[in-house]
This record gives C-alpha cells, sequence and structure tokens, in this order.
C-alpha cells in the first residue's frame, strides 16, 4: 500500500491542476464542436442511427452525451455545459490513465520508476492540455494504455482472460481512435517471435491469442455492422487502400448562381489548399522531431540512457541434450523479464510505419500524433533518469543515498520541470475574440438568426442556429443568413479562398462589430458582418 501513495498524491494533484486548466479554457477546440453536434445526436436519436449519422468514432461523443446530463443537473443547460462536459471526459481519462501507467512502468521496471513516469506524464504540456480539452485523445489513450498494460500482463503470465481483456480494450479504444486496435497485433508478433520450430505447436497458447483476436474482432465488426463501414477516418481507409468516402459534414448544395463559377474558393480551411504531400524521409524526420518536441527534447537523451544502461532481457535458455528435449510454449517463457520490452518495441516499430506512411499520404503530422509513442517512451525516460543519476555517484565516488546524489537528481528534474512550465501559461489567449463575438452575438440578435462563423466558436457560445465553413454554399444559399462571423487573418491570407471571402463580404456584408484577439488588446482579430442576400450575384468578382 505504501508504494501507491505516491500515485495517489500524484492523481489528486493531476487533477487540481486538470480543473485549473478547465477554469482558464472558455472555448472548447475548434475539432470539439464536432464531438459536440454528435454528442448532440446521441441525445435525440437513438444510439444505431447516431452511430450511422456520426462523422467521427463515436466513443467520445457518446461520453460526453451521457456526462451532460449530470453536469446540466449543477449548472443547468447551455454551450457551458457542453464544453465542461467534454472536459470533464478528457480529465477523467487522464486521471485513470496514471494507474495502467503505473502498472506498465513497475512491470518493466520498478516502483521508483513507474511514479516518476506517471509525474513526467502529469507536466509534459501536450498531455496536460490534452487532459482537460475537448478533443477525443485523451479517451484513446487511456484505452491505449490499458490495453498495452494487459497485452503485456498476457504475455508475461500466459493469462488467457487478460489476453481476452486485451482485445476487449483495443477494441473499445477503436472506436475513439483506430490506431488502439494495433496493440492486439503487436501482443501476437512479439509472441510469434518467441516461438521457435524446435519447439512444436503449443495449442492452449495458439488459442489465447486466437480468443485476444476474436475479441478485438467482434468488438470492431460490432460497430462496422452497425456503421455499415470500418471507419470513417479518411486517414486509415487511405492506408488501406479503401475509397474514401464523403463524411456528412462535407454535404453540401450547390453555389447559388453567380457563385458557382471556379474562380470562387470555398476550401473549407485554409491549409486545405496547400496540398502537400511529404517524402518518407521527411516525414520520418518530422514524426522524431514531433516525439523529441512533445518530450521537451531534454528527456530524449535520458530514454536513450535508459534503453541501453537496461538492456532487453533474455529468457532463461532451455534446449535438449541427448534424447531429452523439453516443451517451451508458442508465448514467453513465464516471468520473462524481456516480454515487455520486446512487446513495446514492436508495436512501436508498427505505429511508427503507420505514422510516416499517414504523413506521406496526407502532408499532415501533429504532436498528437506522437502521443503513444511519447507515453511508452517514460516509463524508459524514468528509468534513465535514475540510472544516470547511479552511474554519477558511482564514478564520482559518491555515497549512493547520500546528498550528492539528491542534489544532482533534483538539479536534474529542475531542468525537466523547467521545461515544461509552458502548462502554466494562459490557455489559447487569441481566441479571446471569438468569445467576445460569441456574446455579442448572444446579446444583439435574435435566438433565430442564422450565422455562418468560419470557425464555429462564437455561433456555440451564443448557442444560434447556423452553418460552419464545411456548409459555406449552403449558407450563402439561405435567404434567412443573418451574420458572418470571419477572423481576421482568414481574409488577409494570400490565397485564392481569402479573396473568395473579402469579394463575398464586400458585396453582401456590412461590419458591425469587431474584437481584439486576447482581452484589452487594440487588433481587430474578429469581425462580425451583417450579411443581407442580394438578389443575385452577377457581377460579383475577385
Amino acid at each position: 500500500m505504501a508504494s501507491r501513495r505516491p500515485l495517489v498524491g500524484l492523481v489528486f494533484l493531476a487533477a487540481s491542476l486538470h480543473l485549473f486548466g478547465m477554469l482558464r479554457e472558455p472555448l472548447p477546440a475548434q475539432d470539439g464542436l464536432k464531438f459536440f453536434r454528435v454528442a448532440r445526436q446521441f441525445q435525440t436519436l437513438s444510439w444505431a442511427e447516431a452511430v450511422r449519422k456520426s462523422d467521427q468514432h463515436p466513443l467520445y461523443p457518446a461520453l460526453i452525451a451521457a456526462t451532460e446530463p449530470v453536469v446540466a443537473s449543477v449548472i443547468g443547460h447551455g454551450p457551458n455545459t457542453w464544453r465542461i462536459s467534454g472536459q470533464l471526459v478528457s480529465m477523467l481519462a487522464a486521471l485513470a490513465l496514471m494507474i495502467p501507467l503505473h502498472g506498465l512502468a513497475r512491470s518493466l521496471f520498478d516502483d521508483r520508476s513507474a511514479t516518476l513516469a506517471v509525474f513526467l506524464f502529469l507536466i509534459l504540456p501536450l498531455p496536460s492540455e490534452l487532459g482537460h480539452d475537448t478533443l477525443s485523445d485523451m479517451t484513446a489513450l487511456l484505452a491505449f494504455v490499458v490495453s498495452v498494460r494487459l497485452g503485456e500482463c498476457a504475455l508475461r503470465t500466459k493469462n488467457a482472460s487478460v489476453a481476452i481483456r486485451c482485445g476487449l480494450a483495443a477494441g473499445i479504444g477503436y472506436l475513439a481512435r483506430p490506431e488502439v486496435a494495433l496493440v492486439p497485433v503487436a501482443v501476437v508478433l512479439t509472441a510469434i517471435t518467441r516461438w521457435r520450430p524446435s519447439f512444436g505447436w503449443d495449442r492452449v497458447a495458439s488459442l489465447r491469442y486466437a480468443g485476444l483476436s476474436v475479441a478485438l474482432l467482434a468488438t470492431i465488426g460490432s460497430y462496422a455492422l452497425v456503421k455499415g463501414e470500418v471507419s470513417e477516418k479518411l486517414a486509415l481507409r487511405l492506408g488501406a487502400g479503401l475509397k474514401a468516402s464523403a463524411p456528412a459534414k462535407l454535404v453540401n448544395t450547390g453555389a447559388p448562381q453567380g457563385l458557382d463559377d471556379p474562380k470562387f474558393n470555398f476550401a473549407p480551411k485554409e491549409e486545405d489548399d496547400e496540398g502537400l504531400t511529404a517524402s518518407p524521409g521527411l516525414a520520418t524526420a518530422t514524426l522524431f522531431y514531433r516525439w523529441a518536441g512533445t518530450l521537451g527534447f531534454v528527456l530524449v537523451p535520458l530514454a536513450v540512457y535508459g534503453l541501453f544502461r537496461h538492456r532487453i532481457g533474455r529468457p532463461t535458455e532451455i534446449g535438449s541434450g541427448g534424447t531429452h528435449s523439453v516443451h517451451v510454449p508458442l508465448d514467453l517463457l513465464e516471468n520473462d523479464t524481456g516480454s515487455g520490452a520486446r512487446f513495446i518495441g514492436i508495436y512501436m516499430i508498427l505505429f511508427t510505419l503507420i505514422v510516416i506512411r499517414h504523413a506521406s499520404t496526407l502532408g499532415y503530422l501533429s504532436g498528437r500524433h506522437t502521443l503513444p509513442l511519447v507515453v511508452l517512451t517514460l516509463p524508459w525516460v524514468a528509468a534513465g533518469y535514475i540510472a544516470w543519476t547511479r552511474d554519477l555517484a558511482a564514478s564520482r565516488g559518491w555515497n549512493p543515498t547520500g546528498v550528492r546524489r539528491r542534489r544532482a537528481m533534483s538539479a536534474m528534474l529542475a531542468i525537466v520541470i523547467g521545461t515544461s512550465i509552458q502548462i502554466y501559461k494562459p490557455g489559447h489567449p487569441s481566441r479571446w475574440g471569438h468569445l467576445a463575438a460569441g456574446r455579442w452575438l448572444s446579446a444583439q440578435t435574435a435566438v433565430t438568426d442564422p450565422v455562418l462563423d468560419t470557425r464555429g466558436w462564437a455561433r456555440f457560445v451564443a448557442d444560434r442556429p447556423g452553418y460552419d465553413y464545411w456548409h459555406v454554399k449552403q449558407a450563402l444559399s439561405d435567404r434567412n443568413l443573418a451574420y458572418v462571423v470571419v477572423g481576421r487573418d482568414e481574409l488577409e491570407a494570400e490565397s485564392p479562398r481569402a479573396k473568395t471571402l473579402q469579394a463575398i463580404l464586400a458585396y453582401a456584408g456590412e461590419p458591425m462589430a469587431d474584437f481584439p484577439s486576447r482581452k484589452g488588446g487594440h487588433d481587430k482579430s474578429v469581425w462580425i458582418y451583417r450579411y443581407r442576400a442580394p438578389e443575385n450575384w452577377e457581377g460579383l468578382s475577385l
């Protein structure tokens, strides 16, 4: 019990930091608005119909839909209720994740390494931010770490029920993000790499991993049966060579007459015009940079030191002598200390190849894509930190438990914390203009006035009907459209999309209000236009 006390303290510390972060985040992530839309469907439609209509994997929005009534019973219904519900789901996932992460690191190394690995996860900027953001990443990461922990345990203990639970956890995680389904694949590959033809076929081990596979496929298959397709994720479909389906959010009416000329650009996002692709070499370099950046760079040498200082263990050699032979099962030997390291290494190789494929195909890679790699690196970072201080003390002739070693440990830890201090900075201050625009709409417009909001935040705050920019043609065809909210950066960009926006607002819009990017600022970051639909768009030019 005493060994768990530091973990309990870290969970309470993490909860305090995430609650503090929630108070600083008055607006959800832009992609979070999509999850709220799907969550509303879960409350108004049958769950099967909501899954079919969703353009997102359904686990995270379903959890938001289940949480929202509880939050509403305390603070009432409204936009803030949805935001807080989404943040609470992410926060609870981040807190729960610390438990299997501690167990995984403890199984790989020891209690001290496990506690330090959890602490590092707590202070890293990106996981800290996602722990109270309105995105599905932390929910998926929880399922991922649980499935990795169960997979490592199944390989080490040869327990069939644990293997099946690993498959179920990965299948549930697939409902948040598809890459979680790679974990059982890595488990099976790890078992295969330890098998030798001379050992013969082990029926029990085969049945165990068959059960794991069935649990995974049954979960994914049930989802596919309801959904009508394996996944709506474009990256997954392209990676598997499947035809890219058109998500519901892309369903759009044709442009009004006069705006249907190809010279007008209605791309949903500015970056959609870039059309970038990356070579595998560039994608690999970008992945390494994102991974190292998410670790704060300073942790990378410690991870390397931990990897080489703590060698991957090998099972006791069991062979045959004379006419006597010893049977070794298909999977790992009992108490094989190297099974977890081999398993994690295989998963990281598989995941890296898929991410490189993703970046090469779609030309996009963010720090969020590296989170599974980062989490699996943390146990080695913690072990490397402890080994470095121990080796430093040995080389200097210090007492292993003396003051000098403790000072060295404290100095390195201070450097690590210093690189992560940005978690205490105000979150997304540049969104303040959208928050102010939403409050203006709430006070100055009728509740039935449709609004076209290019980013979605102002309309979310005001709780007004309308359109996002995925449906801009449909919005411009709506004779009742009353207001347009747009960011200055979107109007000033040197792109066909920006020129189209400028021309439309100059022709049919009247500036009503503008707001700075930061509270108390003097720039004009967000504009609200009164929109008056013209009789026709003839004569409009860029």
